[in-house]
């Protein structure tokens, strides 16, 4: 009789124990979709072409500035404004500009028309001219916006220091060689840097680059903690660096990187970009270029891409026959 009812209590036991293990082995062996539908799909995002508005530079550069620069045609000359008497100018003024924005000679550089004049000479190493507006009576020195202004140390101290940088040598063996401290070398060095950054931008331009490569170089510093990240567009036929950026790598500093190089190209210049494959040059050349494409480029226009309907040839180039396109031997075609 005890064994009938330990055997009873065995059974029991063995059929709450498949209740309990049923509703785990029915998602085990639910199919395989039903399963797939439960997991995080990974879909692949199309790359889309922005618009200028997109580029934070783009948009700056449509909000009109306050100080803007008067057409020195249709400005009135001095030489008709002011009297006939004193005594003629003696000292050659063109090239530079008064820098009252006020004043309606402001940013004229010819000397024709803006109405600057010699006001004597002063320093005590080095003679300093300054000049002076007849119209606003604004005064300054020839030094103004260049990296000399309000220096003490004679100009050529100072180009001596920044050609030996430029050539290699390190701040701590400037400071050893030439008696002046690295602090104030360091300024020399950034004030030469924002002047030369500057003379680039206005001399290297209206440029035809048919092809640029854009890519991306990371560098690290030793106060930097992270790493840095510099832009750069390079010309593979000439070696020319039409853009260089230290930025970090995101879209906006693409965008900065497009746009910089757009203020260096020809109005009529759209040339071939090849880079890594980073999709932030995707997005930033349609926004930056968008103009190029509406002006009218001879390779936007009448070129054929590869892959599409029309054939991808040459121009002068005529589609072999069928028949002469499988004889004769490679060494007597034309040469590339």
């Amino acid at each position: 009789m005890t064994f009938h009812i330990v055997v009873f209590l065995l059974v029991v036991c063995l059929l709450l124990l498949l209740a309990l293990l049923w509703p785990l082995d029915r998602f085990a062996l639910e199919p395989p979709h039903s399963q797939v539908a439960r997991r995080r799909t990974l879909v692949h995002r199309l790359l889309k072409p922005r618009t200028p508005l997109d580029c934070p530079s783009c948009r700056l550069a449509c909000t009109p500035s306050p100080s803007v620069r008067p057409d020195p045609a249709l400005v009135r000359p001095w030489g008709e404004v002011k009297s006939r008497r004193g005594a003629p100018k003696q000292v050659n003024t063109a090239g530079y500009a008064c820098p009252n924005q006020q004043c309606t000679y402001f940013g004229v550089t010819e000397a024709q028309i803006h109405a600057l004049v010699g006001d004597g000479k002063h320093g005590q190493v080095e003679q300093i001219q300054p000049l002076r507006c007849q119209a606003c009576r604004t005064t300054f020195t020839s030094r103004r916006n260049t990296p000399l202004y309000r220096l003490k140390p004679p100009s050529q101290q100072v180009a001596m220091v920044l050609s030996s940088l430029a050539e290699g040598l390190d701040l701590s063996a400037a400071e050893r060689v030439f008696g002046s401290r690295q602090a104030s070398i360091t300024t020399w060095l950034t004030r030469a840097g924002s002047h030369a950054q500057t003379l680039h931008k206005q001399s290297f331009c209206h440029l035809h680059l048919p092809h640029l490569q854009l890519d991306e170089l990371r560098t690290r510093l030793r106060c930097a903690s992270k790493g840095l990240w510099i832009w750069l567009a390079i010309d593979p036929c000439t070696k020319i660096l039409p853009v260089l950026q230290l930025g970090p790598r995101t879209q906006n500093a693409a965008h900065s990187l497009i746009h910089s190089l757009r203020q260096h190209l020809a109005t009529d210049c759209l040339p071939l970009f090849t880079s890594d494959g980073l999709n932030r040059y995707f997005y930033a050349a349609p926004g930056s270029l968008c103009s190029v494409g509406h002006v009218g480029s001879s390779r936007m226009q009448g070129a054929p891409m590869a892959g599409g309907a029309e054939l991808d040839l040459r121009p002068g180039e005529a589609e072999l026959a069928t028949a002469q396109a499988g004889s004769g031997h490679p060494r007597h075609g034309p040469l590339d």
